[in-house]
């Protein structure tokens, strides 16, 4: 029989935010229950990898991922040396394809799917590890080193896009309760964050009682009297209002940001993805945000390729494009998921004309971004600086850019320090980063 303290961990979290999240609540639970953590895998006796099952190059990551830690094994294994790590999968891409795994891959040693309360003691029963109950654990960040962590306020979706398999992996939408939340979020704060990125598969969806998410984040919003800053990441279209509108219009610590995923612009396309919009109620959605929040920077996501997408419906998602003139856009050629409504369509447009139709939207948004950076230079801006290069360079984000998806901001100036806000002018301006130097 093991124990946890001597039992040495790491987890690899693949996939998006909210995947990650789940990660965080894994490493307070492990270490909570006196498991160590290290800093890379090869010193781990504890291989965890949370996977990601939402699109095809995900599951592949997933599979990639998991043959490296099984390699591991094998090394130690070859060098018969005395513990060979135990290699655990557990996440989305094994909720949906558990039985799979365990008979195709019969390595790994414990496969688990969404990672919850039960995961640590059937993962213990199976590797015969002496754990203790654990209660009310808190998240623990994977990188200690980054001023920023996501709160997610709810799981599932109920959007049930034709396209996605996320209901079929993690259910239906499910509210957080608001002092879930706001506990989520004050700790938080008081372990070093100064941006509180807001995550779920539709935050604009979230309903918990009588508190929605204009009541949820002014909540959040008054945690704490420093300064911070919150950020709305992926609101569905057909659940964005203008209270969100208001909300970001009127409390100062929520930044002049949106994430939308629009996906298509046309009616026909979007109405067999099972969504209600069209071209002119997006372009008039985004001008009320742009109405009521002058500054604000709207993100979205497009999918080209998608079934029935003829060369008319992908013109006029490139006439959109070109008219809003979004800040940040980010693209995807569509690939069927099995057990889909949209996969039992006929796959109509070839791989070659996906490829073709992302190239061209993506240049034209490259022209886009460029030409906005530009008319920016000369303009002060707030930057959360997360890393110092040598004594007069920094990098790091301004309010206009979330972690990990959009644009740096290279940074000069002298006594500075990281995990601080700075005023900077900006001196010069990339496809999609920005330079510039303290104010």
């Amino acid at each position: 029989m093991h124990t946890p303290e001597n039992i040495s961990f790491y987890i690899i979290s693949l996939g998006c935010s909210k995947n990650l999240v789940d990660s965080e609540f894994l490493q307070g639970t492990l270490e909570s229950a006196g498991f160590q953590p290290v800093e890379n895998p090869e010193d781990a006796r504890l291989v965890i990898i949370n996977t990601c099952g939402f699109i095809q190059d995900a599951k592949e990551e997933s599979i990639d991922v998991i043959f490296e830690a099984l390699q591991l094994k094998n090394d130690a294994e070859m060098q018969q040396e005395s513990q060979s790590p135990f290699v655990v999968v557990a996440g989305c891409l094994s909720q949906r394809y558990r039985d799979s795994l365990v008979s195709e891959i019969p390595e790994i040693d414990f496969v688990y799917g969404l990672i919850d309360e039960n995961f640590l003691p059937e993962m213990a029963s199976v590797l015969s590890i002496d754990v203790q109950p654990v209660v009310q654990v808190a998240k623990v960040p994977l990188i200690h080193s980054i001023p920023y962590r996501y709160i997610k306020i709810a799981e599932g979706c109920s959007n049930n896009c034709s396209y996605c398999a996320i209901p079929l992996i993690r259910g239906q939408h499910v509210s957080y309760s608001p002092d879930q939340v706001c506990n989520d979020a004050a700790l938080a704060l008081q372990n070093g964050a100064m941006e509180l990125n807001i995550v779920a598969q539709d935050i604009a969806a979230y309903r918990y009682k009588d508190t929605g998410l204009k009541e949820l984040v002014e909540r959040i919003s008054s945690t704490s009297d420093t300064h911070f800053w919150i950020r709305l990441l992926y609101c569905h279209p057909d659940h964005t209002d203008d209270s969100i509108i208001d909300l970001i219009a009127d409390n100062e610590k929520v930044v002049p940001y949106i994430d939308i995923p629009l996906q298509h612009v046309s009616g026909h396309i979007l109405k067999s993805m099972g969504r209600t919009g069209n071209s002119k109620k997006y372009e008039d959605l985004i001008q009320r945000f742009r109405d009521r929040v002058p500054e604000i920077c709207i993100r979205s996501t497009f999918m080209v390729g998608y079934p029935g997408e003829t060369d008319d419906d992908f013109e006029e998602l490139m006439s959109f494009v070109q008219k809003v003139k979004l800040d940040r856009v980010g693209c995807f050629m569509y690939s069927p998921e099995e057990d889909t409504r949209a996969a039992e369509l006929a796959d109509t447009v070839s791989q070659k004309k996906k490829q073709q139709r992302f190239n061209r939207l993506m240049e034209v948004q490259k022209d886009i971004s460029i030409e906005k950076n530009r008319a920016l230079v000369g303009s002060t801006v707030t930057v959360l600086v997360e890393e110092q290069v040598d004594d007069h360079n920094w990098i790091g984000r301004t309010q206009f850019d979330a972690p990990e998806v959009d644009g740096i901001f290279f940074l000069t100036g002298d006594s500075i320090s990281i995990h601080s806000f700075v005023k900077a002018i900006i001196t010069d301006a990339l496809e999609y980063d920005l330079s510039g130097e303290k104010a």
